[in-house]
């Protein structure tokens, strides 16, 4: 396939094709990483002098890349550095207390995964074809808002133009293009991954290593309130069987009462019965004994 020559391309061109919306920030440890949604997709347009669009095919972009780095939300500071807060120094609170170590804290990357990207000759979701760069391996550690920077670079035409003579060359970055600003949420706040876009089941399709969710998940906040219809209808069937409840219990209350009267109505009777029986006894005791001194009295 024969190429366009490097030395009548004079314009690339970087537009962001899926912007970054949010993101759950990934802390200081690597085990819980979740990256930048959606994916961020930027588009390679090139140019000749005159302004005339070259075609993709014709493009050699077997070593194009761009670099992602992360900038504030106002494009004016790179934040792609933060300090790790474990080599923050601490002071001591032993016995010697006034002892604080003089190593300077240690920055590490903000940005995490994979910052750079190779080009990619895709179909969009409407059919059109275009070199893409995707980064669906982004994260970031600290919360907040920020930007990314896209920097494109052709290695290649470097090379070429260096071997060829040409001493004033653009440098390493040929064009550059910004992201809008997206939102870092900490683990609790952060509302959840959004739906899959069209662009990027398209590029899964031709089989571009991209997460597809099919439904849409979000975090329930506490203002927030759902009802299920199963559960509604427990409460209801509990206070329909609470008076039953409570009638059984009465009746064996009152049973239990009745019963406990019977018992003491016979214990009374029985009480009764043993006392007339002693009273009996004592006046039969008393009538022999009478009639023992009437016969000694003969």
């Amino acid at each position: 396939m024969a190429f366009f020559p490097y030395n009548n391309i004079t314009n690339y061109r970087l537009e962001v094709s899926q912007q970054p919306i949010r993101a759950r920030m990934c802390g200081f440890g690597d085990k819980d990483r979740r990256p930048i949604d959606p994916p961020p997709v930027v588009r390679l347009l090139v140019s000749t002098a005159d302004g005339t669009p070259v075609p993709e095919s014709s493009v050699d972009h077997s070593m194009m890349i761009v670099h992602a780095g992360l900038w504030s939300e106002n494009r004016t500071e790179e934040r792609s550095l933060v300090i790790n807060p474990s080599s923050i120094p601490t002071q001591s609170t032993g016995p010697s207390s006034t002892v604080m170590s003089l190593n300077a804290p240690s920055c590490t990357r903000n940005l995490m995964g994979h910052c750079t990207s190779s080009a990619y000759v895709l179909n969009n979701n409407l059919g059109q074809q275009g070199i893409y760069f995707i980064f669906q391996d982004l994260s970031v550690r600290t919360e907040g808002t920020f930007t990314l920077k896209f920097s494109f670079c052709d290695v290649k035409g470097l090379l070429v133009r260096s071997l060829s003579g040409y001493t004033n060359s653009r440098g390493s970055v040929a064009a550059e293009v910004y992201s809008a600003p997206f939102k870092v949420y900490s683990a609790k706040k952060f509302p959840g991954m959004t739906e899959s876009t069209a662009l990027s089941k398209a590029f899964a399709k031709q089989g571009i290593k991209i997460p597809i969710r099919k439904e849409t998940r979000y975090r329930k906040t506490n203002n927030e309130e759902t009802r299920d219809p199963t559960n509604e209808e427990v409460p209801e069937s509990s206070s329909s069987a609470l008076p039953t409840s409570t009638i059984s219990d009465s009746k064996v209350s009152e049973t239990t009462v009745e019963s406990t009267g019977n018992d003491e109505k016979r214990n009374h009777h029985d009480l009764s019965d043993d006392d007339t029986d002693t009273v009996r006894d004592s006046e039969e005791g008393k009538g022999k004994s009478a009639e023992k001194r009437r016969r000694k009295s003969k």
